[in-house]
């Protein structure tokens, strides 16, 4: 079985204080996998003028540099960034990424739980691959409630033993 953890939009333009709590979590995590041998990988937001975001809810954020960049904390750990136009990470390139990787499980930590992590964690589940929250090392630049949201929907939607926390993935992994 071949396993990732893809990192989820952690980029400048939705870091807040609502979120910064989750970042030693993810490097946690990224070090564990690497050093397992597990592939890392990270997904990146980038917004257009023509987009839906701007059109139907008038949001023009995300367009560019300084606010697309994955965080500082990040930088060392990066290899590979898949963009996207959208909340999912099911780009064609990450996509193809996954088919040729033989990749059957994705474990999802990043921003934002309510929107990139559930719709990446559906198109996911709805592939035939495993999605597994990492809940605590998730978060929503809308808050504690937005994040609880999301949380709630995917266990109704992916099943509630695809939600867990950061220690019982390790602890797996042992």
């Amino acid at each position: 079985m071949n396993e990732i953890l893809l990192v989820v939009d952690m980029q400048n333009g939705f870091m807040s204080d609502k979120c910064r709590h989750i970042i030693p979590t993810i490097i946690k995590l990224i070090e564990r996998f690497l050093a397992d041998g597990k592939l890392v990988e990270f997904t990146r937001f980038i917004n257009t003028n023509h987009s839906n975001y701007v059109k139907l809810i008038h949001w023009s954020k995300l367009m560019q540099e300084p606010e697309t960049s994955i965080i500082d904390e990040l930088q060392p750990y990066i290899n590979n960034i898949f963009d996207k136009p959208y909340y999912s990470a099911f780009t064609e390139t990450f996509s193809s990424f996954i088919f040729i990787n033989k990749i059957s499980k994705i474990y999802l930590c990043g921003i934002a739980t309510d929107s990139c992590i559930l719709k990446t964690a559906i198109d996911s589940f709805e592939r035939g691959i495993e999605p597994v929250i990492i809940e605590d090392a998730c978060s929503s630049h809308g808050g504690q409630q937005a994040h609880d949201a999301g949380i709630f929907l995917l266990k109704r939607n992916i099943g509630k033993n695809q939600i867990k926390m950061t220690d019982e993935v390790l602890e797996e992994m042992s």
